[in-house]
C-alpha cells in the first residue's frame, strides 16, 4: 500500500482522536481515556509504517490541507525524507506512551477533566508532525507556536500547583524568545527570495552576504537552541518538563525538543547550504559544553524527574557534537565519515525517544504509588514492583550507553567517528576531535554514575518511606508501554543495521548539495557498509548470544567446582545497632564526590542569571516602566497610535 495513505490516516486519527476524547469527555471519563489511548496507538502504527514506507520509496510526497486552512498561504504538508524521519520518531515515541496513558490517566487524573487531557494529547502530537511537514515559513511558525501553547496547557495541566503555574509561564518566555528568533530568520530569507516558500529558501540565501549568512546560522542555533534546552538557554527545561503528567513528560522530553533539531538541519542543510567549517565547529562546542554541564547538574539532582529533564540536555548536546562534527567532515572532504556521524546522530535521535520515554514511564509509574519524585524517600522498590524496576533497568542501561542496548550503538557509532579523525592530515583537527571524544568519553562516565545512582537509591536496600514501603506494580497497561519501549531499546540495540538503513535516505537527502560530486560515496551501498561496518567492531547480536550462553555456563561451574557447602543465614553485623533505612546510602551521599570534583561547573547556573537573564529582565521592566507613559487610557489615543503606525509602515514600503 502506498505511504501516503498511511500518513494521511495518521493526521486524522490524531485530529479525531482529540476530537473524540473532548466528546466523551463530557459524559464518560472511562471511554474518552479508552478512545484516547486506542486512537493514539493506532495513529503512531499508521505514522510508523508511512514514514518507514515513505523513506523506503525515496519519494516526497505532498498533502493537501482543508479548506480552512488556505489564508496559511500555500497550504499544503511536504514530505521529504527528512520530515518522514521525525515523523517516524513523533510516532514511534507516542505509540508506548498511548498504550501506557490508559492506565496512568486512570490512576492519577480521573478526578480533573480526562477528556480535555486527551484532546490535548492529540492536538500536541498533531502539532509536532505539522511542523516537521510544513511547506513554508507562515505554516510552520503557526503549527510551532500551537505547539508550544498545547504544551504550554499540558505544563500547567494541574491549574492548582503554583510551582507548575511559574514553570509554564518560565516556558512560555523562553519559548517565546526562541521563536522571536525564528520569526526573523524566516522573514530576512523570505524578503531574499520572494517568497514564504521552503523550496525558494536556498536560493535566495545563496544571494545574502556572508556576515548576514553567519548571522541567520545564529539566529538559528539561538531560536531553535531555546526549544532544544542548549545552554545557557536550557533553564526551562528542568522546571517544565517535570511539572507535566509523566506520559506528557516523556513526549516534551523525548519527542518536542527534537522538533528544534528537525528546524537546524532544515535551516543549515536545505536553506543555507554550502557551509562554512566555522558552523559545525561552534556545534560541536556548543554540544559538549550542553552535554557537559547537563549531565554534571543531572548527578546531583535528587528529584527522578530533574534528573531526566538534565539528561535531556546532556543527549541533546550528544546530538549537536554529532550533527556538528559532521558539517566539519563535509568541509575537510571526508563524506563517508560525514555520512556516517550524521547517521549516528539520527539514530541517537530515535534512540533518546525511547529510552527517555521508558524512563519518564516509570517514573510516572514510581510517582503514582509513592507520591514522591524524590529518591530520597524512595528505596527498597525492587521487592514490590519487580517488573517496573526490570524495565528501569533496561532504560538506565540504555541510557547510559551499556551495550547490547540501542544508546550503545548510537554513541558507539559517535565515538567511532570521532576518532577516525586521528587519520586527516590536519594536526589541528586530529586534536580537536580527539578531545572532543575524550570529553564525551568523560560525560558517559558521569552519565553512568548518575544513573546508577538513580536505579540503586530507588530500587534497592530498605524503604525510606512509609509509601515505599507499600508500594505496588500499576496497571497493566502501564506495564504495556513501559514494556513495548524496552523491547525496542534492546531491538534497535542488537539489530542496528535496520535502524541505519531506515535513515540512510535521509543522510543521503541530508548531503546531497553539499557532496554532489562524489555521489558515488554519498550512495546507499557506501553509507550503510561504512556504518555497519563500525558496527560489526562490537557485534552486538553476538554479545547478546555470549551474555545468553554464559550465564548457564557459569552457574554449571559454580556448581560443579563449589561443590556443597553449608549455609547459614544469620543478620547483617552493624556494630550492636538495628539497621535501618536511615543508615543507607542515599542519593546526596552517592552524588557527593561528583559534586566536590565539579564544584566550579555546578557555579554557572548563577552565572546565567547573574549575568545573563536578570540584566535582560531588568532591563525589560525598565523599558516597560517608560512605555507606561503613552498608556493613557484612551480609545481615541490608542486609534491615533495605529493610524501613525500604518503610515509609518506605508512609507517605508515605498522607500524601499
Amino acid at each position: 500500500m502506498d505511504a501516503i495513505v498511511f500518513l494521511q490516516s495518521t493526521f486524522w486519527l490524531f485530529a479525531a482522536g482529540a476530537v473524540l476524547s473532548v466528546l466523551y469527555g463530557m459524559g464518560c471519563k472511562k471511554a474518552s481515556n479508552y478512545i484516547s489511548g486506542g486512537m493514539g496507538i493506532l495513529a503512531s502504527i499508521c505514522g510508523i509504517t508511512g514514514a518507514c514506507l515513505a523513506l523506503r520509496q525515496h519519494q516526497i510526497f505532498a498533502l493537501e490541507l482543508p479548506f480552512w486552512a488556505a489564508p496559511l498561504a500555500n497550504a499544503h504538508l511536504v514530505i521529504d525524507p527528512l520530515a518522514a524521519f521525525f515523523i517516524l520518531v513523533i510516532c514511534i515515541g507516542a505509540l508506548p506512551l498511548s498504550i501506557y496513558s490508559i492506565g496512568y490517566v486512570k490512576s492519577e487524573y480521573f478526578n480533573q477533566p480526562v477528556g480535555l487531557l486527551g484532546g490535548l494529547y492529540h492536538l500536541f502530537l498533531l502539532s509536532m508532525l505539522l511542523v516537521v511537514t510544513a511547506a513554508n515559513a507562515l505554516m510552520f511558525l503557526v503549527f510551532w507556536e500551537c505547539m508550544a501553547l498545547l504544551s504550554f496547557c499540558l505544563v500547567i495541566f494541574d491549574s492548582k500547583s503554583i510551582t507548575a503555574q511559574k514553570a509554564g509561564f518560565l516556558y512560555l518566555i523562553m519559548t517565546h524568545i526562541g521563536t522571536a528568533f525564528i520569526l526573523v530568520l524566516f522573514l530576512t530569507l523570505s524578503q531574499q527570495s520572494g517568497s514564504l516558500n521552503f523550496t525558494s529558501f536556498h536560493s535566495g540565501a545563496q544571494n545574502l552576504p556572508e556576515s548576514l549568512q553567519i548571522g541567520l546560522f545564529l539566529f538559528s542555533v539561538i531560536g531553535f537552541g531555546a526549544k532544544a534546552g542548549i545552554v545557557p538557554l536550557h533553564i526551562w527545561l528542568p522546571e517544565a518538563h517535570p511539572q507535566a503528567p509523566s506520559h506528557i513528560s516523556a513526549l516534551m522530553s523525548g519527542v518536542m525538543i527534537k522538533t528544534a533539531i528537525y528546524g537546524l538541519l532544515r535551516v543549515i542543510f536545505y536553506f543555507l547550504a554550502p557551509f562554512p567549517i566555522e558552523w559545525g565547529l561552534t556545534l560541536v562546542v556548543i554540544g559538549l559544553i550542553t552535554a557537559l554541564l547537563g549531565i554534571v547538574y543531572a548527578s546531583v539532582e535528587s528529584d527522578l524527574k530533574r534528573l531526566l529533564a538534565y539528561s535531556s540536555i546532556e543527549n541533546m548536546g550528544i546530538i549537536l557534537v554529532a550533527l556538528g562534527a559532521g558539517m566539519m567532515f563535509i568541509n575537510l572532504k571526508h563524506p563517508l565519515i560525514a555520512n556516517i556521524i550524521l547517521m549516528a546522530g539520527l539514530f541517537h535521535v530515535l534512540n533518546h525517544t525511547l529510552f527517555k520515554g521508558l524512563l519518564f514511564m516509570v517514573a510516572g509509574a514510581i510517582l503514582s504509588v509513592t507520591h514522591t519524585r524524590s529518591l530520597e524517600n524512595l528505596g527498597g522498590l525492587i521487592h514490590n514492583m519487580p517488573q517496573t524496576i526490570f524495565l528501569f533497568l533496561v532504560g538506565v542501561l540504555s541510557i547510559a550507553a551499556f551495550p547490547p542496548l540501542n544508546g550503545f550503538a548510537s554513541e558507539w557509532l559517535i565515538y567511532q567517528s570521532l576518532l577516525s579523525a586521528i587519520q586527516f592530515d590536519s594536526h589541528f583537527y586530529q586534536v580537536f576531535f580527539i578531545l572532543a571524544a575524550t570529553l564525551l568519553g568523560l560525560v558517559g562516565a558521569i552519565g553512568a554514575a548518575t544513573f546508577v545512582k538513580a536505579f540503586s537509591t530507588a530500587s534497592l536496600a530498605l524503604p525510606r518511606s512509609r509509601h515505599a514501603m507499600h508500594a505496588h506494580e500499576l496497571s497493566p497497561s502501564m506495564r504495556y508501554g513501559m514494556g513495548l519501549s524496552a523491547a525496542l531499546c534492546l531491538l534497535f540495540g542488537l539489530f542496528p543495521s535496520i535502524v541505519l538503513s531506515i535513515i540512510r535516505p535521509v543522510i543521503v537527502a541530508l548531503t546531497h548539495q553539499m557532496m554532489a560530486p562524489t555521489a558515488s560515496i554519498t550512495g546507499n551501498l557506501s553509507v550503510g557498509g561504512g556504518a555497519e561496518h563500525m558496527l560489526t567492531v562490537y557485534s552486538p547480536l553476538l554479545l547478546f548470544g555470549l551474555i545468553v550462553c554464559l550465564i548457564p555456563i557459569g552457574y554449571l561451574a559454580i556448581q560443579i567446582l563449589g561443590g556443597k557447602t553449608a549455609t547459614r543465614i544469620e543478620e547483617t553485623w552493624s556494630c550492636g545497632v538495628t539497621a535501618a533505612p536511615e543508615f543507607e546510602y542515599t542519593a546526596t551521599g552517592f552524588s557527593q564526590p561528583l559534586e566536590r570534583a565539579f564544584s566550579k561547573l555546578y557555579g554557572t547556573l548563577d552565572i546565567y542569571y547573574k549575568y545573563l537573564y536578570l540584566p535582560v529582565v531588568k532591563g525589560l521592566i525598565q523599558l516597560a516602566h517608560r512605555i507606561k507613559v503613552i498608556q493613557l487610557g484612551s480609545l481615541q489615543v490608542y486609534l491615533l497610535y495605529f493610524l501613525l503606525t500604518l503610515i509609518l509602515c506605508l512609507i517605508w514600503i515605498q522607500l524601499r
